[in-house]
C-alpha cells in the first residue's frame, strides 16, 4: 500500500506544535479516489490554512476522512478548526475532557464541587478543544474519543487508557486544588533562565535519564497511535511524556496478539524532541528506520534536544528535523519533485 505523510511547518522560536497530513490508498499518483486523508493535529491557525491547502493541492481533495486531536493545546488543536471549517470532514478524534467531569469530581479537595461546575470550569480553560466539537458539531462531524484499544481502519490506539486519562485531568492547568499529587510524576517548575550545562557525548554512552516524568499532565493525555500499512508500522506520539509512552508499550507487548514497537519504519517523536518526554527505557523498545521531529523555526534549544536526537540515531534512526520546513516521508508516493531532507548530524557535545 502506497502512503505519504507530511508535516507541515508550526511557528517559530518558543511557538511550535504539530500539523501532519497523511494518506494512503493502491495508488498515489495523480487524484486518486480510493486514497484515505487523516489530518493528525493542525498547529497554529497559520498552520492549519497551510494544512487546507496542501490537501487540495497536493492530495487533490477536499475531504478529510478523519482529523485527530491528539491533546488539548492550543498549538496542536487551533490549526484544527480551520481544517473542520474548510474542509469536508469525515470524523473527529478528541477528548472531551468535560465530559468526564461527573468521574473526576470526588478528585479534588474541595468536596463541595460539583459536575456540572467542573464541567464548566474545564470548557473555560481549554477553549481551543471547546471550539473544536463546537464547530464538529455544528457542521454534524461525529466525534470519538480515542482511548487504549481502539482501532479504526489501519491504525490502532495505544495509549491513553480511560482510567490513566482521568487520573491526569485533576493535574490540568486552572483546575482546583487535587486531594492527591502526580508524585514523582508532577512537573517541574521552571526558572526565569535555565542554565544550559554541557558534556560529551559518543556511541556506545547513554546519556537520557530515567528520572521522573517532568512533561505536563495535558501532554501525557496525548493520543498515541499506531499505523500499519501493509506492515509498514508507524507510530505517532503528540506530547507524550514518558510515563504515557511506557504505558503504550506495555499495553502493545501485553495484547493477547503482541505488538512489537522496535520496527517501525517512522517514530513521529513526542514533544518536537523534548528531553523531558524521552528515555532510555523508552528508546530500548521503540525503535524506527527513520524519526522525524516536529520542531519550530529558529532556536529553541530544548527543540529538539541534541541529547534525543543522538539518542534516537544510537538506537539506528535516522533523524529529520522540520525547523520551519516541510517534510515528507512516503513509501510508493508521488515525491513531488523534492530533494533530499537533510539528516540531523550526530552533535559530540550535548546539554545536560
Amino acid at each position: 500500500m502506497a502512503y505519504e505523510i507530511d508535516y507541515i511547518p508550526v511557528g517559530e522560536g518558543e511557538r511550535g506544535g504539530d500539523a501532519i497530513a497523511l494518506r494512503y490508498g493502491p495508488a498515489l499518483e495523480g487524484l486518486q479516489k480510493q486514497q484515505t486523508v487523516i489530518v493528525i493535529d493542525g498547529g497554529t491557525k497559520e498552520s492549519g490554512e497551510a494544512l487546507v491547502e496542501h490537501i487540495k493541492n497536493h492530495y487533490g481533495t477536499t475531504r478529510v476522512d478523519i482529523a485527530i486531536s491528539t491533546h488539548p493545546d492550543q498549538d496542536h488543536a487551533s490549526g484544527l478548526c480551520v481544517v473542520l471549517e474548510n474542509l469536508q470532514v469525515g470524523a473527529l478524534l478528541m477528548h472531551k475532557p468535560w465530559e468526564h467531569a461527573q468521574e473526576i469530581k470526588n478528585m479534588f479537595k474541595d468536596g463541595r464541587i460539583t459536575a456540572s461546575g467542573l464541567e464548566d470550569r474545564i470548557e473555560k480553560s481549554l477553549q481551543n478543544a471547546s471550539d473544536l466539537e463546537a464547530i464538529a458539531n455544528r457542521k454534524k462531524i461525529p466525534i470519538y474519543e480515542p482511548f487504549q484499544g481502539i482501532d479504526v481502519g489501519m491504525f490502532h490506539v495505544l495509549g491513553p487508557s480511560k482510567e490513566y486519562y482521568e487520573s491526569l485531568l485533576p493535574h490540568f492547568k486552572d483546575m482546583p486544588t487535587p486531594k492527591t499529587t502526580l508524585g514523582i510524576f508532577a512537573p517541574i517548575v521552571k526558572t526565569a533562565e535555565e542554565v544550559v550545562s554541557w558534556v560529551e557525548d559518543s556511541f556506545g554512552v547513554d546519556l537520557l535519564s530515567d528520572d521522573e516524568d517532568t512533561t505536563s499532565a495535558s501532554n501525557n493525555t496525548s493520543t498515541i497511535i499506531l499505523f500499519n500499512l501493509d506492515g509498514r508500522k508507524i507510530l505517532f506520539t503528540g506530547d507524550a511524556g514518558k510515563t504515557a509512552l511506557l504505558q503504550a508499550i506495555e499495553y502493545a507487548e501485553t495484547r493477547p496478539t503482541p505488538i512489537a514497537l522496535s520496527d517501525l519504519v517512522l517514530f513521529d517523536v513526542p514533544h518536537h524532541g523534548s528531553k523531558r518526554n524521552i528515555n532510555s527505557k523508552v528508546m530500548k523498545k521503540i525503535r524506527a528506520t527513520t524519526a522525524f521531529v516536529s520542531a519550530p523555526k529558529d532556536g529553541n534549544p530544548k527543540h529538539p534536544s541534541k541529547k534525543v536526537t543522538n539518542a534516537l540515531q544510537k538506537h539506528g534512526s535516522g533523524v529529520y528535523v522540520t525547523r520551519g520546513g516541510s517534510l515528507l516521508h512516503h513509501f510508493q508516493g508521488n515525491a513531488r519533485g523534492w530533494g533530499n531532507a537533510t539528516p540531523e548530524p550526530f552533535h559530540p557535545r550535548v546539554e545536560e
